[in-house]
């Protein structure tokens, strides 16, 4: 499990925004095959830099059809696609230290996790997340001005343009909520 033994304290940390795209939602049988992420630094959470790279699937074969259709998968745009290895040793020399931040990151977390012990790498992130569904939850469950919370109906309440299932367009959108919601 992540867990920093020497780290700067949670106020100091970088916070990563990240989005997967997965071939499915079973961290023991889909992979991640698309990264978008923002390295952001407290108190205000201004990007300091973003990543975005596309991942090479190995067994597509175990892929879940309806997922690969959402998220558009062609192996002709994923020809330059780099694979799982180089992609988690990119994004851990990007945000070492940092704490997750996302929509419903717990996704994130898990598939992260499964990929860093199956890589045998190294951790790059703390067992904490921020969980930006959980901020909106709080601000909107007394709410009529939304009836389903998801992503697309909080950023279209909150004035945010999202683009759903592109990544880099979820975690910009994710970033901007947060911000939003924690009144920044």
């Amino acid at each position: 499990m992540p867990r920093f033994l020497k780290s700067p304290a949670f106020k100091d940390r970088p916070v990563l925004f990240i989005d997967l795209e997965m071939t499915g939602l079973d961290v023991s049988r889909h992979e991640i095959v698309e990264v978008a992420a923002l390295l952001t630094a407290p108190p205000d959470f201004t990007v300091i830099n973003s990543y975005y790279i596309k991942v090479n699937p190995v067994h597509l074969q175990t892929a879940n059809s309806q997922a690969l259709e959402i998220i558009g998968y062609d192996p002709k745009v994923w020809q330059d696609a780099v694979s799982l290895r180089q992609m988690l040793q990119e994004l851990s020399a990007f945000a070492p230290d940092c704490i997750l931040a996302g929509w419903s990151v717990q996704n994130e977390w898990n598939f992260l996790v499964h990929a860093l012990e199956a890589e045998h790498l190294p951790y790059f992130f703390d067992d904490k997340m921020i969980e930006v569904w959980s901020l909106a939850y709080a601000k909107f469950h007394t709410s009529s001005e939304i009836d389903r919370l998801n992503l697309a109906n909080t950023a279209k309440l909150l004035g945010v343009h999202v683009d759903r299932h592109h990544p880099d367009s979820d975690i910009r959108a994710t970033h901007e909520i947060f911000k939003k919601l924690i009144g920044i």
